[in-house]
């Protein structure tokens, strides 16, 4: 009989210890989390750090960094507006600035890295495709400003015709991607 008892003791004492230790949770300061109960969101992201208490089974602690995130894209191929070929290799920082929208729309990084692979390749092959390969790769005149300077004796029609000028440079270009890009993402809740 106590052979019974202790051995039921021990079984309640193991299943408690498995409850407890499945409703605590302890968020990192690099961390943000959204409780799920079934699948569906319950509340709003918790970003505080600590030790925190959930229901058992039942909710499920979802996990998402607060921290600056890396997105290195694919290197394309990508057409000028002069038909010339560039390779190109997109790269971009983001971070998650709304966990429960970011849960619904993408779910994971995974996702997210999906959905800015389309959202930025798009904007970056849009931008170039619509500008010379020398306002892609240049970004100022200072070719063109140095060459009327040491050749001060030819005429400027000559030298102007040589040295392509450009009016939009690839720092405006960089600036306009991630201007186009940034206006897409905050429905995932994402920031570039």
């Amino acid at each position: 009989m106590k052979g019974i008892i202790s051995v039921i003791a021990i079984a309640v004492v193991v299943v408690a210890v498995l409850l407890l230790s499945g409703a605590i949770y302890t968020i990192n300061e690099t961390e943000q989390v959204v409780i799920t109960q079934f699948g569906e969101p319950i509340g709003k992201p918790i970003t505080a750090a600590g030790l925190h208490f959930k229901t058992p089974l039942i909710r499920q602690a979802n996990y998402f960094e607060k921290r600056i995130l890396e997105w290195d894209g694919n290197p394309n191929q990508i057409p000028t507006k002069d038909k010339r070929y560039i390779w190109v290799d997109s790269t971009a920082r983001w971070k998650i600035v709304d966990a429960l929208k970011f849960l619904q729309s993408v779910t994971n990084e995974t996702g997210a890295h999906a959905r800015l692979d389309d959202i930025i390749d798009s904007a970056t092959r849009d931008f170039i495709t619509s500008h010379n390969l020398v306002e892609v790769v240049r970004d100022t005149n200072r070719i063109l400003d140095e060459g009327l300077e040491d050749k001060k004796d030819e005429s400027i029609d000559q030298i102007s015709g040589e040295i392509e000028k450009i009016n939009f440079g690839r720092n405006e270009l960089t600036r306009n991607i991630l201007k186009e890009a940034s206006k897409i993402v905050p429905q995932y809740g994402i920031e570039l």
